[in-house]
């Protein structure tokens, strides 16, 4: 199975491809130059494969959570890729991601920045099934649920998160990323019916919103 996957949401950008067996790795740690720099290193990858676009049998993203732009800006450009393909698509999540550098650890609980003291957090088992949804919590809570769970677990995090949670951090996560994008690989779905994660709303919207607030007290 050939197929191009990339990371728009998380805290850095990742475009990895596999082609005829092999694979091609690209991380940049400012997530933010997703928009300028994603689809040069895409082109730049497929070409260090001596791979095309059309040669892809699948496109891949993390559909979420994150950053919400990022998340559109990798959400249009696999689903384009797609479209013109006429390939399916497939949808990881950002959490899926940092769990799976845990994989075979049960139960592994996977946390990111969630920005404005809130964090996401999930929970999977050793066989990277869902045990907990991804859902937020403040900071505080968070505190309050690891300090609830009574057996065993392991702790994996953002750089963002990590050293205020005692927390693994990846710092490569290619092998990872080909695994959990392999493992979904039978949940292939068509351009049209892959759907982002978001579980926050943008900033804007929370701002606006708290100004109506305020606005009407």
């Amino acid at each position: 199975m050939n197929y191009l996957a990339v990371d728009t949401a998380s805290e850095s950008l990742k475009v990895l491809v596999c082609f005829d067996g092999k694979y091609g790795y690209f991380q940049c740690d400012d997530f933010t130059a997703a928009s300028v720099r994603l689809m040069p290193e895409v082109d730049a990858l497929l070409r260090r494969m001596g791979a095309k676009v059309s040669d892809m049998d699948m496109f891949a993203c993390v559909t979420g959570p994150g950053s919400f732009t990022g998340i559109r800006i990798g959400m249009a450009t696999v689903k384009a890729l797609a479209y013109v393909c006429e390939k399916p698509t497939v949808g990881v999540t950002a959490l899926e991601l940092l769990a799976y550098n845990c994989k075979g650890k049960d139960p592994v609980v996977a946390v990111s920045d969630a920005s404005n003291g809130m964090r996401y957090v999930a929970v999977y088992d050793g066989k990277m099934r869902t045990l907990l949804p991804p859902k937020t919590l403040s900071a505080e809570e968070l505190k309050d649920f690891l300090a609830e769970i009574e057996e065993p677990y392991a702790l994996v995090a953002d750089s963002r998160t990590a050293d205020e949670i005692n927390a693994f951090c990846p710092k490569d996560t290619e092998k990872a990323f080909a695994a959990l994008v392999e493992a979904h690989e039978g949940e292939a779905v068509s351009g049209n019916e892959l759907q982002p994660l978001y579980i926050r709303k943008p900033q804007a919207e929370r701002d606006l919103e708290k100004k109506n607030d305020t606005s009407g007290k």
